[in-house]
């Protein structure tokens, strides 16, 4: 039903005329709460409203692109071309954020679907390679070579890196080393649960 088809119909049970109208309304999407102005029908006589589904779907993109723009949140292109970069599967990207489903992740990469605060930084996050690589061994993701690693070596043969000598270590250091790991492990803050990151993008119709 196109937002036209409502104006100056006819209601068949008082037989006055639908005209157009505005109304404020508050939409919480993924855990952030937007005001926008949504669209619908009014009956001059009765006062019977009804609203469309493109009124509708027209307020929650409104909704999504204020609040997008609201807390600086990665573009749908962005979190495309992020993992594109990367060179990891939506599932793979998904696993390094802590179990978000795939299907939330193309989602997003499509604008279906819109994600949060905590979910948008652990993805800016991944920028960092260490951080990459220490969250792809938790999650047991295999990470591609990076580019500038697969390359051939200067001397044109394509041998690896001859590496360090390990016997300079100073006695006790992978003790040293091991209970620094220890330590830094302990102190971490729990991670987020997937479905934390992961939210329906429409979860309320405030105002109704």
């Amino acid at each position: 039903m196109a937002d036209s088809s409502l104006e100056g119909h006819l209601h068949r049970g008082c037989g006055g005329r639908y005209a157009l109208g505005a109304e404020t309304v508050a939409l919480r999407v993924s855990g952030m709460t937007a005001r926008v102005e949504r669209a619908f029908f009014r009956c001059a006589k009765c006062g019977d409203e009804q609203r469309t589904v493109e009124q509708r779907e027209a307020a929650e993109q409104a909704a999504v692109a204020g609040l997008r723009a609201q807390h600086g949140l990665l573009a749908p292109k962005g979190i495309r071309q992020l993992r594109e970069r990367l060179g990891l599967t939506s599932t793979q990207l998904g696993e390094l954020l802590y179990g978000v489903p795939a299907g939330v992740v193309e989602g997003w990469e499509r604008g279906r679907y819109l994600q949060n605060r905590d979910a948008d930084a652990l993805l800016r996050s991944l920028e960092d390679r260490d951080e990459l690589e220490r969250r792809a061994a938790k999650a047991g993701v295999v990470l591609p070579v990076p580019a500038a690693a697969a390359a051939p070596s200067a001397n044109g043969n394509g041998a690896a890196p001859v590496p360090a000598d390990s016997s300079s270590s100073s006695p006790g250091s992978e003790g040293s080393a091991a209970s620094d790991a220890s330590a830094t492990h302990g102190s971490q803050a729990p991670p987020p649960r997937a479905r934390d990151l992961a939210e329906a993008p429409l979860e309320s119709h405030a105002g109704e």
